[in-house]
């Protein structure tokens, strides 16, 4: 079975970490994962925008496998040199067949914050795995969008907790059917 999950690096205060503390210059604190690991990665215009712009070294921030990668948007993009990419537009279930199909087995990796909400309301979210920064940044993108449709209020189930050497907690949340259900 193919499982569709979300990674995010997040502070104590629910703000994105992986980003802001980059850009506060609190840095180090990244989703230890690669998306060189996924079978699909899907993502919205916004995540692919940034991933377009030049990182350190000069060169785009692209950093996704050589592997189908989905691109929810109503805009016009220039594709990736040797990158399989599709650009959709439409729901997020019109497509969840296509893309679990291009995963081959292997896991389909959701990033942005605003795409993983449409998946979690869907009932397309299988797992959520955090990394929890112990670091308050006080203001950015959240977790999740807010307010979280009523759908989406799905039980989640803690599947696995734990300490990384520089303070950080691990988690990973299923959602889906309660064990003692």
């Amino acid at each position: 079975m193919v499982r569709t999950v979300y990674y995010a690096s997040v502070s104590l205060d629910g703000f994105n970490a992986h980003n802001d503390a980059e850009r506060r210059g609190n840095g180090g604190f990244q989703v230890a994962e690669s998306p060189a690991n996924a079978g699909a990665v899907v993502m919205g215009a916004g995540t692919y925008a940034r991933l377009q712009e030049p990182g350190e070294s000069g060169s785009p921030a692209w950093d996704c496998p050589p592997k189908p990668v989905w691109v929810y948007t109503h805009h016009e993009f220039p594709g990736v040199p040797g990158a399989d990419i599709m650009f959709v537009r439409g729901p997020v279930g019109e497509f969840a067949a296509d893309i679990s199909e291009s995963a081959n087995g292997g896991e389909i990796w959701v990033r942005g914050a605003d795409l993983a909400g449409q998946y979690l309301h869907h009932g397309l979210l299988d797992e959520l795995r955090l990394v929890v920064h112990p670091v308050l940044l006080r203001q950015g993108r959240p977790l999740l969008p807010l307010p979280l449709l009523p759908a989406a209020a799905r039980p989640a189930v803690l599947l696995s907790a734990g300490p990384s050497a520089d303070g950080s907690i691990r988690l990973c949340y299923g959602f889906g059917a309660r064990p003692d259900a």
